[in-house]
């Protein structure tokens, strides 16, 4: 079933379409929908098998004076959602969309295996794909006159492959992957070294290497990544300000020639090494360093022998599950630091109680003190 007739004719100044929880629709017939058509939403149709379609490829007689190019429908379309709908198996009987198209969103749909065997939409700028287990693949290529700037593709079980020509992509500035176990690897041709910003990479368990093409990034994040046993040196390049990294082979690595070149640093999210019970990697901090997150070291019983003294723009420290930690630096916390956070570490909690733990003279300078997310100063009256 696809949608009443007179569609077109009787919404032509229709700019928004949300089609939420009808379980007969199986199918859109090109050019039905009206030209004015800026944005369509198609949610909970759990018998939509293919959003744009091919009158005779669908049914017959009356409904196939619908039957349109694709060049010539939907003209202004710029935005498609397809949100659960559990048969969609593709989104073009043609494998093209309407050349307008700005953001593509695909969620919750299990039997897309890809978006297109052809090309996609040249204006095409935010690309998301989530929970969508069994696609592949996003496209067979991107061609360099593709306006794409973001990508996002999460819990795809089977995406084993980024599209090759994703370097010639002048215009990307965000890519995000994560919870795909078969992406092995990315294209030998690397990323685009032009204007790219953020690369966020975790739960990727067989994913080999990284990319090539990323001395451009302002953040970079990479966690759960087991396979990965060499990184690209531009990866951790002097102009880099956020790193968000854990559960890695390269704990090492990064203490040694990784923290010590990033001048220009100012947040550091740090964490899941299950076997450190050190933090020594403190001393290698860079200067300019603002914000530090340390979470998830269950062996951890020591922080930096220096207290992170060289850390003087140090304005916010966060602790999180770090059952073992006994204790701050003898020497203590920068004097910069601005707000304390500690949750989730039972035993460094106890020593820190006002006035009678063992800790407080080390963090009493700090205005602002929250364990587990309650102000220090509510607890005592708490108690």
């Amino acid at each position: 079933m696809s949608l009443p007739e007179g569609m077109k004719q009787k919404n032509v100044h229709l700019e928004r379409l949300e089609i939420n929880g009808n379980h007969s629709l199986s199918f859109v017939t090109r050019g039905q929908l009206p030209s004015s058509l800026k944005q369509l939403e198609l949610i909970f149709c759990e018998k939509l098998q293919y959003v744009f379609a091919d009158a005779e490829e669908t049914c017959t007689s009356s409904s196939s004076s619908y039957s349109e190019n694709i060049n010539d429908i939907n003209t202004f379309l710029e935005r498609l959602s397809v949100l659960y709908c559990p048969s969609l198996t593709c989104l073009s009987t043609r494998d093209q969309l309407p050349a307008t198209l700005r953001y593509l969103d695909i969620q919750n749909c299990s039997k897309i295996t890809t978006l297109s065997r052809g090309q996609l939409p040249d204006l095409l700028q935010d690309l998301r794909i989530d929970n969508c287990q069994k696609v592949e693949s996003i496209t067979e290529r991107f061609h360099n006159s593709m306006l794409l700037e973001t990508i996002l593709i999460h819990n795809c079980a089977n995406f084993e492959s980024i599209p090759e020509g994703i370097h010639k992509l002048s215009r990307l500035r965000e890519i995000r992957i994560s919870e795909c176990p078969s992406l092995v690897c990315f294209p030998e041709e690397g990323l685009p070294n032009t204007n790219l910003r953020l690369f966020d990479i975790s739960d990727c368990e067989n994913l080999k290497a990284l990319p090539r093409g990323m001395q451009t990034l302002d953040y970079l994040s990479i966690w759960i990544c087991p396979s990965i046993k060499s990184f690209p040196e531009e990866c951790f390049h002097t102009k880099l300000t956020r790193l968000s990294i854990g559960n890695l082979d390269m704990y090492e690595q990064l203490n040694q020639w990784v923290l010590p070149k990033l001048t220009s640093l100012t947040r550091l999210d740090i964490g899941e090494w299950p076997d450190v019970e050190s933090f020594e990697i403190g001393m290698m901090l860079p200067t300019s360093l603002t914000h530090l997150f340390i979470a998830h070291f269950p062996k951890l019983k020591y922080l930096s022998s220096d207290g992170f003294q060289n850390l003087t723009s140090l304005v916010f420290l966060s602790i999180h599950n770090c059952p073992n930690l006994i204790s701050f630096p003898k020497i203590g916390l920068p004097s910069s630091l601005m707000e304390l956070r500690i949750s989730e570490c039972p035993t460094l909690q106890k020593q820190c109680r006002r006035d009678k733990g063992r800790e407080w003279s080390k963090i009493a300078h700090i205005p602002c003190v929250l364990i587990d997310l309650k102000f220090i100063y509510d607890l005592e009256e708490e108690e």
